[in-house]
């Protein structure tokens, strides 16, 4: 039997640091993507990836008039 599960732990269950650190990534997170990294049930890397839309010249142009 795994020791993990012999103690409670859920191999597959993310650890309660690991969830505050995505919910982390999505806070504030308007356009864009969190992408989360897991390998052999542990989650080893999140990725968070913001998109920032800049107004078009014409825009701005007809803005300054």
């Amino acid at each position: 039997m795994n020791q993990d599960i012999a103690n409670g732990i859920d191999p597959a269950r993310p650890s309660a640091e690991e969830v505050q650190q995505i919910i982390s990534a999505l806070r504030g997170l308007r356009f864009g993507a969190v992408n989360i990294v897991v390998q052999d049930g542990v989650v080893i890397q999140i990725d968070r990836t913001e998109k920032r839309r800049l107004r078009s010249r014409s825009e701005a142009v007809r803005r300054s008039c």
